[in-house]
Parts: structure tokens; sequence; C-alpha cells
């Protein structure tokens, strides 16, 4: 496996350290804290001080305070460092992260840029309607206490085989060692080495070794669907004895079942032919909205629970318990105004003798437009075989019949083709026909 290198470089460049800042100090709570106030007014010393460290490669995490918070329904400790520790550590992550990426297999998500849990609900729902027979039967598992349990050496390992960069090592290396054992929940570093060592002991092997084809991973859970229940079941000792290699274990909650019970993953319950919300996400909402009376609440409420349920075949049921009707972007009626108030067409411009004699829609048009070839030039939107298309023409003949068309009661579209004509000493107009 070829090892990165020159990641410093990346790294401590202002660009990617600003970034870091920005990112960090978000949000106007953070910038009016005591911490947010002073790093924003010494910006460019904070920034300049921790490029020279991670430059060094000396950079260290000062400490971090503990606090407890319910995720799911369970009791979590997450570690909470300075603003300042929380920008290196996102400075640097940033990039490796970057790396990283390409090293990951397409169907594992949770912590990687435009790879959430809709992007693998996509793949999911496209393999089931692709190959019903291939995907009828499927394995979930679920990997225990993964974060708390996972092997610091096993992390160390795996970054080696990535990066060869002695001072990036050392640093990434203070970030896994920063508990006592496991990986630290609220650390920035702890998604991107934790999906790394899932990647090099678990997604990998099933994948090239094995030749799994339909497997997915989010974070610590795994969905793996096949034709039969018996291929499942091998699958399933692989995968035990795959985790345990690495000291960690699966849940005892594992199952193999039809994709016809649905599978409830992603926060979805996925079947062949449609998607539903799990049923917690849906009370969990119901006793939000019932409880919360703040009008501007609900807002952000309701938008929550939009961007979740249209994902699901649920139209009714969020119109059940938000009162709004689910609406598609094209049925607002709402378009870009440029300030100039000009029209803007899509497609390619195409020249309009390229035009002549073949039948087409025209939509649209816009006078007064300024070109290359002069001011008070015409744009006219077209149709070309459903595809659309536009041409630019200074002939008063054609803007004067589009004006006209404009005044007929739904004038526009209409059909028509472009002729020809040669007058004059060799000049030629073109016409609507």
């Amino acid at each position: 496996m070829r090892r990165e290198g020159h990641i410093i470089e990346e790294i401590v460049d202002y660009a990617n350290m600003a970034e870091a800042f920005k990112q960090v100090l978000r949000g106007k709570k953070r910038k009016l804290s005591r911490q947010g106030r002073n790093m924003l007014a010494h910006k460019e010393d904070v920034i300049a001080e921790l490029s020279a460290q991670i430059a060094e490669g000396t950079f260290m995490i000062s400490g971090y305070r503990e606090r407890t918070i319910t995720e799911g329904g369970k009791l979590r400790r997450i570690q909470v460092l300075t603003m300042k520790d929380r920008i290196a550590v996102h400075a640097i992550m940033a990039i490796v992260d970057r790396h990283l990426r390409k090293r990951f297999i397409r169907t594992t998500s949770a912590s990687i840029k435009n790879r959430g849990m809709h992007d693998l609900l996509d793949y999911i729902c496209r393999d089931m309607e692709q190959d019903p027979k291939g995907t009828r039967f499927c394995y979930k598992f679920d990997i225990s206490k993964f974060y708390e349990s996972t092997g610091q050496d096993f992390v160390m390992y795996c970054v080696r085989r990535v990066f060869k960069d002695k001072k990036l090592i050392s640093m990434l290396d203070g970030f896994v060692h920063m508990m006592p054992q496991g990986l630290s929940i609220g650390l920035r570093s702890s998604q991107g080495l934790g999906n790394l060592l899932l990647s090099v002991y678990l997604d990998h092997y099933l994948k090239d070794k094995y030749g799994i084809r339909y497997f997915y991973r989010y974070c610590d859970d795994g969905v793996v669907l096949c034709e039969t229940k018996a291929e499942l079941w091998t699958i399933r000792d692989i995968i035990h004895s795959l985790v345990e290699q690495i000291d960690l274990k699966v849940k005892a909650n594992e199952r193999v079942f039809p994709v016809t019970e649905g599978i409830d993953f992603l926060g979805y319950v996925i079947y062949p032919d449609h998607v539903r919300l799990r049923k917690r996400i849906k009370q969990k909402f119901a006793r939000k909205m019932h409880d919360v009376k703040s009008r501007k609440r609900r807002r952000v409420l309701t938008a929550s629970f939009y961007g979740m349920a249209k994902h699901a075949d649920c139209i009714m049921l969020f119109h059940k318990l938000t009162g709004k009707q689910m609406k598609s972007f094209k049925d607002l009626n709402v378009a870009y105004k440029p300030e100039d108030g000009k029209k803007r067409f899509a497609g390619a411009v195409v020249s309009i003798r390229e035009l002549v004699n073949l039948p087409i829609v025209v939509k649209d048009f816009e006078t007064g437009v300024k070109t290359s070839q002069g001011e008070d030039r015409c744009v006219v939107a077209i149709e070309v075989s459903g595809e659309p298309k536009k041409f630019f023409t200074n002939s008063e003949e054609m803007k004067n019949i589009l004006q006209q068309v404009s005044e007929v009661p739904d004038g526009f579209p209409f059909e028509t083709t472009i002729k020809s004509e040669t007058f004059g000493k060799g000049r030629t107009k073109y016409i609507f026909t």
C-alpha cells in the first residue's frame, strides 16, 4: 500500500487553518463566549501559533473536560476540548480525512464528506430495486461499544500503513492515546480514525477477499444483503472472526431475516419497494411538537423532520403530524430574479444557422441583451427534441413577431420551424414559419 507524505504542508496552509478557525467558532453562542471573544480578538496570533506547533510536530492537546449527554436513549460521556485545541485538531483532521476518503469503499458512510446517511440509503434502495433476487435476505449487525472498546494500537497500525510523515503520526498518536483506553467520543479525530480501522480490518476484507457485493456500513452498524440465508450465515461467521481479530465484539441483537420485514437502518425502515421512517423518530417528533409552544421552535422542528421525511414515503405522515403539505420545489413557482430584471434561460447557446429547417418549440424571449456582437440583442429560449437551448438574434422581424406573440393569451410556448431567405446582395435573414 502506497503511503502518503507531505501532509504537514497542507495542514499549515493558511487557508486550511483559517477555515478550521471559522468552523470551530461558528455560531453566535460560541462567538459570544469568553473563549470565543478571546480567540476572535487574537485570530492571527492563534493561527500563527498553532501553525508553528503543527509544522514542528509539537502540538499536543492541553486537556479536556467531560460531560454526559443522552443520545438515542443511551448515556454517553464525551470529552470537550478548549477552542484553541479544537482549531488545531480540526485543521489536522480536515486534511487527514481528505486523504483517507479515497481509501474507503464506496458503501461506507458516517463522518465522510458527501457521504451521509441519505447517500447510503440511496445505494441500498438502488441495489434492492436493480437486483431483487440477489437482495432477498439481510444480515444486520452492530459492534458493541465501538469507541470505548477500540484498541489504540490497532488504530495506530492502520495510521502507519497510510501515512509516513513522522510528525503527523506523532500528533495522531496523541489524539488516539488521549484516553486511557478506546477512542474519545467527541474528539474530531475519532470518527475518521475509527472509520480507517474498520476499513482496513473489515470493509476491504469483505469486498476484496470474499467478494461480498452488497455490504453497507454506517460507523459501527453494518448491513449485508444476499440471495439466501445460508450465504448470510457464512458471512456472519466471517464478520465475527474479522471483528474479533481487533478485540471487538458483535452485539447479540444481530439477525438474519427476509428484507420484506423491513431493514431498520439509518433512521429508516427500508423495504424492497418503499421506505418508512423509524418508529422512534416519529414518536419523538410527535412528543416534541406536543410539548413545544414557541412558534419559532416549532418551525425549526418541522424543518428538521422534513429533512428526514422527504427521503422516505411519508407525505401523509408529514401532513398528519405537522398540518402542512409537503411541497416540491417545482410547485413553489419561484426562480432566481437577477438585479437587472433580465430573464436567464437554461441550455446551451446554438447558432441560428444550426436550427434552419428543424422543428423547435419557442418557450420565451428577452430583449435588450448585451453580447460581444453588440447591444440590444434578443435571446430566445427554445426546445429541440426535448432539450433546452437558446439562440441570439438581432432580427427586427423576429423581435416584432415575438413581441406580438407575448401579447396573445397563452401565446407561449409555440411550435415553429426556422427558414432562411436570401435578399439584397447575398444577405440572409431567418424567419419563423
